[in-house]
């Protein structure tokens, strides 16, 4: 974390300025604003100014704006039980409704809430900021007249905030005994939980982020870090405060307080505007702050950055999809449970595209990295035009799922097979509650994250495709295809000796013996030190290790791409298979 240099600037109350003691501190790269509040219409807003030279009245319109924002800003609204879809219930006896907790948001390790009816800003410092900044904070009605009187030590700094660009850390809120210290996870895997719809993660620590993590800057985001014995499990919270309630979503939390979810993506650039959300951009901004969760919690627990792995179900299922498998750089190991591989409008099968249609916009339109947002959300899509080495993926799935609707998955599993991508794949005839609750127990180890351990990102894995003992999934009408069925179950390798003139790996049949022999597509994946050339002959050999007998050999050629299958790979010991792949002599 890079030293921030800190100055501190204050203002006295005055009632002549709705906006008044006025205070700002800048710290690891981040300027935190507080002040205090004399009108409160809910219409109203406050409007947050800053420039190189010093605020007055003659030239504070001419001054650049940062933010506008409500009565309140200050008020911690994660702590409201409404944000996650719960709404509250009257009294029986009273026939009231219970005060909903109000505080303030925490800004210092072991410091008090703010007041919650104040106002707060936090501005991410930039470099076209300069070495300091003076800050004001105006008034508008519900009106929306700006009122331009400022008054030096009240709504204006009488003196500039020196401000630094450094990286922002979050803060920790609970008692600074209590705070991990740096390093307390060194070596430890990392864990991702993803929570699903309605769930919340943790709330250990408090973020605020720039202009790329949100429709507008300042806006908060929380999660969790707890340390277990074998791993550091980092659990975020998927909501965005968006100064509206949502009325046009599907979800009943979104019309109780004025915050979304996202579904682990993001959502349109003007979501605070329903006048504007025609001209917004769907834009990937919960992503992004995964990311930045992801790379603090790695740099200051200092996990192993090579044991990475995401689990997930149902919402959170498909930001294992959306996010997770995305990022092969990051992630070694991802388990999905009960995920939209494919967002879609559908009249008789599932409308899967009503999820994330209203907060985003129309799905057919540019999202922010180019293509349509349908084609960008897309499972399917991505594993089809993806050459790199994907995390190894266990997903499961529910034919009779009306929340995730069947008819998109069968197509995902074939992609991923097609591109020789490490999966595996099961489902049954269960409904989102109860698909996988008769899953085998050879399948569901995976559903603990410490099974994924074996894979890391400095090591090299094998995927298995076009098994002989692969179930059909169908084609994703609710008759065609087995009820209940798998991809790549029982098939399973040793860790691969992976050298630079040879691969040598044993491959295992863990299922019923009589099923003997198999044979599978076995793709060496994310290889460390045995990459021959595309164009390159090597040479295949299968030996079967209750018998030491070679059962095949081939020739094999290194693709365009740099991949290297050895088809129809025969398993025929109940001792295992080894595969020696070298250069051809």
């Amino acid at each position: 974390m890079l030293f921030v240099l800190s100055c501190f600037s204050s203002g006295t109350r005055a009632a002549q300025t709705p906006a008044s003691a006025l205070q700002a501190e800048c710290r690891d790269g981040q300027v935190f604003m507080t002040w205090s509040e004399d009108q409160r219409d809910a219409n109203s807003r406050y409007i947050v100014r800053c420039s190189a030279e010093p605020i007055t009245s003659a030239n504070v319109a001419s001054s650049k704006i940062l933010a506008r924002l409500g009565p309140g800003s200050a008020n911690d609204w994660w702590l409201n039980p409404e944000t996650y879809g719960a709404p509250l219930e009257k009294d029986p006896k009273t026939g009231r409704l219970p005060d909903v907790v109000r505080n303030g948001f925490i800004l210092r390790i072991g410091g008090k809430p703010l007041n919650p009816d104040t106002g707060l800003f936090v501005h991410t410092v930039t470099e076209a900021d300069g070495p300091q900044l003076y800050l004001a904070v105006t008034y508008a009605g519900a009106d929306g007249k700006e009122q331009f009187d400022v008054t030096l030590g009240v709504n204006a700094l009488k003196n500039p905030i020196c401000v630094k660009v450094a990286e922002p850390a979050p803060t920790w809120q609970g008692t600074r005994k209590d705070r991990p210290r740096p390093g307390a996870g060194k070596g430890l895997p990392l864990h991702l939980v993803l929570h699903a719809k309605r769930g919340r993660g943790g709330m250990d620590y408090l973020a605020f982020g720039d202009t790329s993590l949100g429709w507008r800057e300042s806006l908060p985001f929380k999660f969790g870090v707890r340390i277990t014995p074998d791993a550091v499990v980092v659990a975020p919270t998927d909501r965005t405060w968006i100064d509206r309630l949502f009325p046009e979503g599907t979800d009943e939390c979104q019309r109780l307080t004025p915050a979304i979810h996202s579904f682990w993506y993001g959502y349109n650039s003007h979501i605070n505007d329903p006048a504007q959300m025609d001209s917004g951009v769907a834009t990937n901004y919960t992503e992004r702050r995964l990311l930045c969760i992801l790379r603090w919690v790695q740099q200051y627990y200092q996990t192993d950055p090579n044991r990475t792995y995401c689990t997930g179900s149902s919402m959170g299922g498909c930001g294992a999809i959306d996010f997770a498998l995305r990022h092969p750089e990051v992630f070694a190991g991802i388990r999905a449970m009960v995920p939209i591989v494919e967002y879609h409008k559908s009249d008789n099968r599932g409308n899967s595209e009503t999820r994330v249609v209203k907060e985003c916009g129309p799905l057919d339109r540019p999202c922010s990295e180019g293509m349509p947002v349908w084609q960008r959300l897309s499972g399917t899509y991505f594993a089809k035009n993806t050459n790199e080495d994907l995390p190894f993926l266990v997903i499961s799935n529910g034919r009779q799922d009306k929340s995730i609707p069947w008819n998109k998955i069968p197509d995902f599993y074939r992609a991923m097979n097609a591109r020789r991508q490490a999966v595996i794949a099961a489902w049954d005839n269960g409904a989102h509650s109860t698909a996988g609750k008769d899953i085998p127990a050879d399948v569901k180890r995976w559903s603990d994250l410490t099974a994924f351990r074996r894979f890391a990102l400095n090591k090299s894995y094998l995927a298995f495709s076009n098994s002989s003992a692969n179930e059909n999934p169908g084609n994703g009408d609710a008759t065609d295809g087995d009820i209940v069925g798998y991809m790549n179950r029982w098939l399973d390798h040793d860790e691969p000796t992976d050298q630079k003139d040879k691969y040598e790996v044993v491959v295992r049949w863990e299922g019923p013996q009589e099923k003997l022999p198999v044979t599978v597509d076995v793709t060496p994946r994310r290889r460390q030190s045995f990459r021959p050339q595309p164009g390159t002959t090597c040479m295949a050999r299968n030996v079967a290790l209750d018998t030491q007998q070679c059962v095949q050999e081939a020739k094999l050629e290194v693709e365009a791409d740099g991949l290297l299958t050895v088809k129809q790979f025969r398993l025929t010991s109940a001792k295992g298979n080894k595969l020696t792949i070298s250069m051809a002599r």
